[in-house]
């Protein structure tokens, strides 16, 4: 290479690297692709993770204490059945549920109210007169709380319920029981829970029985949302007796699409089996229900 030509080669080199600012702010690299300084992204904050506190999360993430925008420490829904009958025949059910969950720092709540009342009217030829009387009536409260671990899938749990059944097999139905839970999956808004642990049971046969004794609860839940619009829930419950009285396992299956907003429908179906119902009793109950919803 003769001298002029590599000294023309040096000197376009060197314009080359000069042309480009020595300070600039932003590299502009291949695709109108822009790189911008640490510490100058505007990318979107992180969620909370399960198991995960906010105030863990800011000090090791530096999150926003806010928890995002989208963030609701409240949310659940409540349902609203009515059916009513006249003519020959009259009836009123009135079948109203709550279920409620509360994301707090440490602990995740979760509450369940589930009322029936049901009210017949039948007709007396010899006397020529309606006689109405109560055919359903029934109420269960549920309430547990999750304490979360650090930074992970685990928690322990705490759990009570209460149920009220003028016209089932058990008058009433008590237990209270504590131990460890998982969440096995989460996905968005989908996600698979299982819990597991001792407690203690004190039930009431419609003929009077009483009896209390010790269990072992164990319970699944998944919810999965096919769409935003359309979501499926299976819950499931053994509550077994340690001591050789009643047993019972419950499935509840749930299909919710939204109508409109924030109302939807929901069609229902629960299975629920006892070992000891008592005598001329079935052991086994089912119920099937279409009910308007409002979630929050």
């Amino acid at each position: 290479m003769s001298l002029r030509m590599w000294g023309a080669t040096l000197w376009l080199g060197v314009s080359a690297v000069f042309t480009l600012p020595a300070q600039a702010a932003t590299a502009v690299l291949l695709n109108n692709v822009v790189a911008l300084p640490y510490g100058q992204s505007q990318l979107p904050p992180e969620r909370l993770k399960p198991g995960q506190t906010y105030q863990q999360l800011k000090q090791v993430d530096n999150f926003d204490n806010t928890g995002g925008d989208d963030f609701k420490p409240w949310a659940g829904d409540v349902e609203l059945g009515l059916v009513l009958s006249s003519g020959n025949t009259e009836s009123t059910a009135i079948r109203a549920n709550a279920e409620l969950l509360h994301e707090m720092k440490d602990f995740r709540n979760k509450y369940l109210i589930q009322t029936l009342l049901q009210r017949n009217s039948q007709f007396d030829d010899e006397t020529n007169t309606k006689t109405r009387y109560t055919t359903g009536q029934r109420i269960n409260l549920v309430g547990q709380s999750n304490y979360k671990f650090y930074r992970s899938e685990h928690s322990i749990f705490g759990r009570a319920a209460y149920l009220n059944d003028r016209f089932g097999a058990f008058h009433e139905q008590a237990s209270v029981a504590a131990g460890y839970a998982k969440r096995l999956y989460e996905e968005g808004d989908s996600y698979w829970d299982f819990e597991t642990g001792p407690g203690f049971a004190h039930q009431e046969t419609s003929d009077g029985q009483r009896s209390t004794g010790i269990i072992w609860f164990v319970a699944t839940n998944l919810d999965y949302a096919f769409s935003e619009t359309n979501s499926f829930r299976q819950a499931l419950e053994w509550s077994v007796s340690l001591d050789g009285k009643n047993s019972s396992w419950q499935s509840r299956s749930v299909l919710t699409s939204q109508v409109s907003g924030q109302l939807s429908m929901r069609l229902s179906f629960v299975m629920k089996y006892d070992s000891s119902p008592g005598e001329f009793r079935q052991k086994t109950d089912t119920e099937t229900s279409a009910t308007l919803v409002y979630s929050f």
